[in-house]
């Protein structure tokens, strides 16, 4: 077979149920932090030294005059005949204490006021926090040093002057770094979870918000230290400062400005101590906030727990026959690939495979495999600290690419080969308009202005987007539209490969069905080899026509598409496929599901009836014709436009949609998490509706109804993204205790001490198949599939009588897809949960919920029984989502 090679033995033994993770290995100790501690260390020791003992009275004369640096003066003696080691000595006394003091003034008003701005800000409160950071900026009209003359002429120059002047100052710049840094931890996931476990604002900002920053508060200290010892010599230098005859390096730089060319040592030492002192406490204060990160600690040992049949066990690949006939000049030709790190442990092992002109190739695999690293390779792309050996070849390009340098290679991309990139907001420049993109990927390879404005124009018209879309800018495009733009980029200069990678991953099945039939037609009408890159089974069979399959960086197994996929020979391909078929949950048949018309009409609250649901069970979640609209630059913008549905406990209820159909802000309604703008919502017993009109109410944010703590104790909620929803300064076991912090969310009986706490910790991740010592590990040392077992007992481990789960499996692969959906039913069964899964794939809620409600620009357009609604849709929209959904064939 080609490309079939055998996996190198491993120094390290295979452990069954292993998901490894790519880690960074830290070093022992870090040489900047070292350097750093060395420098302030010396600093400090000569400030405490000189308390004591100094070879000679600092501050009085006792020798000739200008002398020298010898035996007797090591750093020689100034004008009056003191000596300056001496002196030197003393000086850092008052360096330490200037800086000392004027940051812990600065840092101790300026952080607590931007951190409290940021909360404010974070939770709707935008006023009180700009009239926070105003007054703040007051200060900027008087810098430290103005300030500093200022007092000082007012009471007198002195130390003490100078070091409250000097933090006076210094305040705005720690409320505004504070300030940003709360702003985005408040804004992520986590802290949404933190509140959804209904933990207080106190709590978030002392256990996330503040951990978070600390690093970049750190940095700011040790910047602010520098600033405020060169500050305080330049203030002795004015003669503002420390008054004489106290030894201040600064004042001893001030007088020696005289001697210059006479005696320099006068000023060399004391200006060698000044930037000693500050390079110091820069290197201390980046080496602490790295110490600080727990994602840069050494993590080379994987979590260990059973999820499934480990990958690294399947080291095996099968011989299978060739699948063409060899073609002349395949358009992409890789031959016995192997990309190692410095360390020399191989990503891609002896890979081969071939793209002929016109053929669609795929390359499938879980994350962690190699397909981005083969790509990246063919492109001459790898990233710093990897290298590759083999042969990687293009038709018409002589050689191996490999031996060319970065000049030549880039001659080559984006017009022998071209790449279509994941994420499409990344691979855009956010500053730069998108006819101007497509036309730069034609003007750097010589097409002249004019024509590459009048080519990018039809490129952008041929793949679908509407006139005037050159015109935009990225953040004014749909994520389907962004994704057609680098379409475009990418086949701009006709190149005879295309390598896309995961390249509709990030959209909805309908876009993604648009996407894909768009990119086939495009690599058909020129001819052009596609090679792409991964994880669903289903889009390769609908796209491509050969597969390779990819494992830890070997290829295991090729073919043509229908006859992998109908006859796989190895044990990986064949979990690949068990694992992308989705089979639904069986459920009892009962009325046929009920159909809404989205009417145009002006009042918000007729456009949909509520749907009755069986009156066995009072429904445990309703929401009667809710409204959502938020305000945008003054305009209205409606999310939600009277949408009812009613949850019975112990049912799962799935709703299903496209990106901006209303499914998370329905969800964030049910859980407390925002308020409807009318109609009425009950969940878990406490009543969410809107104030009446004229009601004080929150336009954004949480809510905070008297009883909001009730519904966080009985409602959890499970984030779509499972790295940013836990914290990533937080151990496991932290992360997983939090909601029991709070008393109101423990049962009578519950967990009530910090013992109990741990063991209640242990016996949900044992739950959820993660191992006992997970509890002292962090969220990066695991891989997507374990921290989303993380999430969810987190969720679960104060006994909620509601999950909500949003989009819990759509960031992960197809495998570990299967083992979170059979965890979440699982385990819904077993602590009689009521189920409330929101997801864009029509096949993810048909497998795990019994209900469907399906959303369509803030409607609901459909609902019912998941097997009727998803075998026999009634709506067209409805039908259209079923039809897009990718099926293997």
């Amino acid at each position: 077979m080609r490309g079939a090679a055998r996996r190198p033995p491993s120094a390290e033994p295979v452990i069954p149920g292993v998901e490894p993770v790519e880690t960074r290995r830290r070093p022992g100790v870090h040489p900047q932090l070292v350097i750093g501690a060395v420098l302030v260390g010396l600093v400090l020791v000569t400030a405490l030294v000189s308390l004591v003992w100094t070879p000679y009275d600092p501050e009085h004369a006792g020798a000739e005059r200008l002398l020298p640096p010898g035996a007797e003066h090591w750093f020689g003696t100034d004008r009056f005949g003191r000596d300056v080691f001496s002196q030197v000595m003393a000086g850092a006394q008052i360096t330490l204490l200037v800086g000392v003091v004027a940051v812990g003034i600065a840092a101790l008003v300026g952080v607590p006021l931007g951190v409290l701005a940021g909360m404010l800000q974070g939770s709707g409160r935008g006023k009180p926090a700009t009239v926070l950071m105003r007054g703040t900026d007051i200060l900027l009209a008087f810098p430290g040093l103005l300030l500093a003359i200022v007092l000082g002429a007012v009471y007198g120059a002195g130390t003490v002057t100078a070091m409250v002047a000097l933090g006076i100052g210094s305040i705005p710049a720690f409320a505004r770094v504070a300030r940003s840094g709360t702003l985005q931890v408040v804004r992520s996931d986590y802290v949404l979870a933190a509140r959804a476990a209904n933990r207080g604002e106190v709590a978030i900002a002392a256990r996330h918000v503040l951990p978070n920053i600390a690093g970049t508060v750190l940095v700011q200290c040790s910047v602010n230290f520098a600033i405020a010892v060169l500050a305080e010599a330049g203030l002795s230098f004015l003669g503002l400062g420390t008054p004489p005859p106290t030894p201040s390096w600064g004042r001893m730089l001030q007088e020696s400005q005289q001697f210059l060319g006479l005696a320099d040592h006068l000023a060399i030492v004391p200006g060698v101590a000044i930037a000693v002192a500050v390079l110091g406490f820069n290197l201390l204060g980046d080496g602490l906030r790295d110490v600080l990160d727990p994602r840069l600690e050494n993590a080379a040992t994987p979590a260990v727990g059973p999820v499934g049949t480990a990958a690294t066990s399947l080291v095996e690949p099968v011989e299978t026959p060739s699948p063409v006939e060899p073609v002349e000049t395949p358009a992409l030709d890789l031959r016995h690939l192997t990309v190692r790190t410095r360390s020399g442990r191989p990503l891609l092992t002896d890979v081969s495979l071939r793209v002929a002109a016109g053929e669609r190739v795929g390359l499938i695999g879980e994350s962690g495999s190699g397909k981005t690293m083969t790509a990246l390779a063919a492109l001459g792309l790898l990233p710093d600290g990897v290298s590759a050996t083999g042969h990687v070849g293009l038709a018409g390009v002589d050689g191996n690419l490999l031996d060319r340098g970065e000049r030549a290679l880039a001659r080559l991309r984006g017009r022998e080969i071209s790449m279509v990139f994941q994420e499409p907001m990344t691979a855009l420049n956010p500053l730069m308009r998108v006819g101007r993109q497509v036309a730069e990927t034609m003007t750097v390879h010589g097409v002249a202005a004019g024509a590459a404005s009048r080519r990018a124009a039809a490129l952008l018209a041929e793949v679908g987007l509407p006139d005037g879309a050159a015109r935009r800018y990225p953040h004014e495009l749909s994520g389907g539209q962004r994704q057609r733009v680098v379409l475009a980029m990418a086949l701009a200069n006709d190149p005879a490969v295309l390598v896309a990678d995961e390249p509709t991953t990030a959209l909805d099945v309908t876009v993604q069905r648009q996407v894909l039939d768009l990119m086939t037609r495009l690599v058909s009408d020129r001819g052009a080899g596609l090679l792409f890159i991964t994880h669903d089974l289903a889009v390769v069979s609908q796209v491509c026509e050969r597969v390779v399959v990819l494992l830890d960086g070997v290829v295991v197994e090729e073919g043509p598409v229908a006859e992998v996929f109908a006859n796989p020979r190895h044990e990986y391909t064949r979990r690949l496929l068990a694992a992308s078929t989705l089979e639904p949950r069986a459920t009892t048949p009962v009325e046929r599901p009920t159909l809404v018309e989205p009417a145009t009409l002006v009042e918000p609250s007729t456009l949909v009836e509520p749907v009755e649901t069986p009156a066995l069970e009072p429904a445990l979640i309703r929401v009667e014709d809710v409204t959502r609209t938020y305000t945008n630059r003054g305009q209205a913008v409606p999310a939600l436009r009277g949408v009812s549905l009613a949850v019975p406990e112990g049912q799962r209820f799935g709703i299903v949609g496209e990106s901006g159909s209303g499914k998370s802000t329905l969800l964030r309604i049910i859980a407390g998490l925002d308020r409807a703008t009318s109609g009425r919502v009950t969940s878990a017993g406490v009543d969410l509706s809107p104030a009446p009109s004229g009601g004080a109410r929150s336009e954004s944010g949480p809510t905070a109804p008297r009883d909001l703590g009730d519904l966080r104790a009985a409602l959890q909620f499970v984030f779509q993204d499972p790295y940013g929803s836990l914290d990533p300064r937080m151990t496991v076991g932290d992360i997983v205790a939090e909601p029991l912090l709070n008393p109101a969310n423990v049962r009578d009986g519950g967990p009530r001490t910090a013992a109990a706490r741990r063991d209640a910790v242990r016996e949900m991740l044992d739950a959820v198949g993660l191992p006992l010592d997970a509890t002292e590990r962090y969220p990066h040392q695991f891989s997507g599939g374990q921290r989303q077992r993380i999430a969810i007992a987190r969720a679960l481990v104060c006994r909620p009588r509601i999950l909500v789960a949003d989009e819990p499996v759509s960031a992960l692969d197809v495998s570990v897809r299967r083992q979170v959906l059979d965890l979440l039913a699982r385990l819904a069964d077993e602590h009689a949960l009521t189920l409330l899964l929101v997801s864009h794939d029509l096949g993810v809620v048909r497998h795990v919920a019994d209900h469907v409600a399906v959303m369509h620009d803030g409607l609901i357009v459909e609902q019912g029984p998941t097997a009727q609604v998803y075998d026999d849709p009634a709506h067209e929209y409805t039908r259209r989502l079923r039809a897009a959904t990718p099926l293997l064939r």
